[in-house]
């Protein structure tokens, strides 16, 4: 039995307040929390909950747990991701999933495309916008997509992302400086089948269960879609009609896991999402995104090193078409990470 902490960003509206919805997104709910405590508890350990707010550091090295369970993705900073690991470090305390470096690189999406370009990955071809008046010197040509540069779980994407001219490109470039200050990513929109993959392991990585995402529109993107729950809070926070407005955003999807995919593209796709895990140097488990051109050409679009592992999301849901429930996958991801630790590789 080990003395677990499971560091978290627990959703406050009110720390969101005034700013876009999709804000939240990569933060969690006290259902999800409660979760990863309660499988924690199941397979025998002691858990304490490390909320990763001003006072983490205190409480962190005052519990001085055996291991942190990582699920923590920080809200404010283009490194946020790196900020918990990065104080476990500091205090000699291990925790699961990928180190500082990896999780800083992993947000840019502009430095982890770098290196899985020079890695040899497929990735569209991509260029960053500083401002909307920079000119646009990607030769592919139309349609794009503009994202984020280095945020994740959808966030800043909706209808109008995917762009079919420059006047749509330089309006979105516009809006998502001016509403998330940061700079946009533009890139080359895949059309044709996307596809998201788990993974566990470090030496010998195993990939879970492919999952398709399916979509009505050929322009089809997965955007931030809160639970019934969580558009309650949201309507009795900010109103019905900001929250009628946001639903009319979010892109309709369908979800198949196992994915209806050859054994032949199936091990395409299983050795892509390895090579991407090994190129980023990620650790212990996570998910990597990707889309299939009409030629059978397959893009990693991201990679989540600490990816949603809300019961019933994606990668628990591919766990348990593996045969793993909840709990064994929460304790698996724990396991992988200790086995680790034991050995003393603290780098791989």
């Amino acid at each position: 039995m080990a003395k677990v902490g499971i560091a978290y960003d627990l959703i406050r509206l009110e720390e969101v307040q005034g700013l876009p919805l999709d804000c939240m997104a990569e933060l969690d709910s006290e259902e999800t929390i409660q979760a990863v405590a309660q499988a924690l508890e199941v397979g025998g350990h002691e858990v304490i909950l490390l909320e990763a707010d001003e006072q983490f550091p205190e409480r962190l090295n005052s519990t001085r747990p055996d291991i942190v369970f990582n699920i923590a993705e920080g809200i404010y900073g283009e490194c946020r991701e790196a900020l918990v690991p990065a104080m476990c470090e500091f205090f000699g305390i291990p925790y699961t999933g990928s180190g500082v470096l990896t999780l800083s690189l992993s947000l840019n999406k502009a430095r982890a495309n770098d290196i899985l370009n020079c890695q040899g990955v497929l990735v569209p071809p991509y260029q960053v916008f500083y401002s909307s008046h920079d000119k646009l010197k990607l030769s592919c040509g139309f349609p794009l997509i503009v994202k984020l540069l280095h945020e994740g779980s959808s966030m800043g994407l909706s209808r109008k992302s995917v762009v079919k001219d420059d006047v749509e490109l330089r309006d979105q470039v516009q809006y998502l400086i001016d509403t998330y200050h940061q700079p946009a990513l533009v890139q080359k929109f895949i059309q044709g089948r996307e596809f998201t993959v788990g993974v566990l392991g470090n030496d010998h990585q195993n990939t879970l269960p492919i999952t398709e995402i399916v979509f009505n529109d050929p322009y089809g993107i997965v955007t931030f879609c809160p639970d019934e729950e969580m558009f309650s809070m949201v309507e009795q926070a900010r109103g019905e009609q900001f929250l009628k407005e946001f639903k009319s955003q979010v892109v309709p999807k369908k979800v198949i896991c196992p994915a209806q995919v050859s054994s032949e593209l199936a091990e395409r796709i299983n050795q892509t999402v390895v090579h991407a895990f090994i190129a980023l140097e990620c650790r212990d488990w996570g998910r990597v995104d990707m889309r299939m051109d009409e030629k059978g050409k397959l893009y990693v679009l991201e990679l989540n090193p600490i990816a949603g592992i809300a019961p019933g999301y994606w990668l628990p849901n591919s766990a348990a078409v593996a045969g793993l429930d909840y709990p064994a996958f929460i304790n698996r991801i724990l396991d992988i990470a200790w086995e680790r630790v034991q050995a003393g590789c603290a780098a791989c």
